[in-house]
């Protein structure tokens, strides 16, 4: 819950001092939330081609922020399973198999390494909605607030297997993708995101009841 919260907190900053450019309108000024993608705010130059130095490395660190907050929740997700013991191997193995690619994804930034940003998105991708679908399935045979959980993750699965198939549509056309994509990005960052601090609070919740 921290790390997501430092993850809000510097990303919050990045987007304030965005000097602007979306992929759509190069000439937009300021941060789009629903326009400009999460690693547009890691770019060195702003996609309207002003300095961003400080505003990159802002969101870098929410980025790993994130990542931070992201092998938590893979980690910490298995103990609401209803005894499934390879479900948890397979969800803790994938996840953070998933956040070490991950890492790798805001210092490579697409304007200075083109393709390679975006098949390193697509890796990490594919193996955190891989651990993300083992973690629904496990949740959702499971009982009262692990299967409500279950649902909001089957939810944010939803919206990221959307996002990524869009995403690997788009990539290889020549003209930029439609609004459509970095807003369905946030959609499934947003719902993830409450995914993650749900588990995170039912763990809280119930390492109080099992305290003396």
């Amino acid at each position: 819950m921290l790390a997501w919260l430092g993850f809000a907190c510097l990303f919050a900053a990045a987007a304030a001092i965005y000097p602007g450019g979306t992929w759509l309108d190069r000439a937009a000024h300021g941060h789009r939330f629903f326009a400009n993608y999460f690693c547009d705010l890691t770019q060195p130059i702003s996609l309207s081609g002003v300095n961003n130095s400080i505003g990159s490395r802002l969101a870098q660190l929410a980025m790993l922020c994130f990542a931070a907050a992201l092998a938590g929740f893979f980690w910490l997700v298995p103990r609401h399973f209803a005894r499934s013991p390879r479900a948890t191997t397979w969800v803790r193995g994938l996840g953070e198999c998933a956040v070490l690619s991950y890492l790798a994804v805001p210092f490579t930034p697409s304007e200075l390494f083109g393709a390679f940003h975006a098949w390193l998105s697509l890796l990490a991708g594919a193996l955190g909605l891989s651990a993300a679908l083992c973690a629904v399935w496990a949740l959702c045979r499971s009982s009262g607030a692990a299967r409500a959980l279950g649902v909001l993750g089957a939810l944010a699965l939803t919206a990221g297997i959307l996002h990524a198939s869009l995403f690997v549509h788009y990539m290889q056309r020549p003209e930029p993708a439609p609004l459509l994509v970095p807003a369905v990005q946030k959609v499934s960052a947003l719902l993830l995101s409450a995914w993650m601090l749900g588990v995170a609070g039912l763990t809280l919740s119930r390492r109080r009841e099992s305290d003396p």
